[in-house]
């Protein structure tokens, strides 16, 4: 029983692996400027000036999200406004990070073009290549949210 599970998942890591190959060729915004996920987890361990956006719902961001990272949820269907009073609360003389969970980078990349709007120096924002995925498949330390 234990080896089929384990061949089941196999299968899965595989087709998601190839799903997420084929999403990376086609990364929403390639403009934007990107950072990997090995210079922000340098910044981050040397303590730099970086602020990690986590754009997922608060369900992903409890279960698993980078170590300091603030959520700020992406949700294309939803009144701007709320998210967008959120944003300018972050610190424009820090570099923001944004991050999503898919290689394609769409919700990060959108909500960094976002900050750009709202006058954030493009210098300062940037877009996490491959996402929470990527840091993962680094075996990156991800953080729970305690219960309250």
């Amino acid at each position: 029983m234990k080896t089929k599970a384990f061949v089941s998942l196999l299968l899965l890591m595989s087709l998601i692996s190839s799903v997420c190959a084929f999403a990376e060729e086609k990364v929403v915004l390639p403009e934007l400027p990107r950072i990997t996920a090995e210079e922000l987890k340098e910044m981050i361990d040397k303590g730099g000036d970086v602020v990690a956006v986590d754009t997922r719902d608060n369900g992903s961001y409890n279960a698993g999200h980078i170590k300091g990272a603030v959520n700020i949820t992406y949700d294309p269907n939803s009144d701007p406004m709320d998210r967008q009073m959120m944003l300018i609360g972050l610190p424009m003389d820090k570099l923001i990070v944004t991050y999503c969970d898919c290689t394609d980078d769409d919700n990060s990349a959108r909500m960094a073009d976002e900050l750009y709007k709202l006058g954030f120096d493009q210098d300062k924002v940037k877009v996490l290549a491959g996402g929470s995925l990527r840091w993962v498949e680094l075996k990156y330390p991800m953080e729970a949210r305690k219960a309250e």
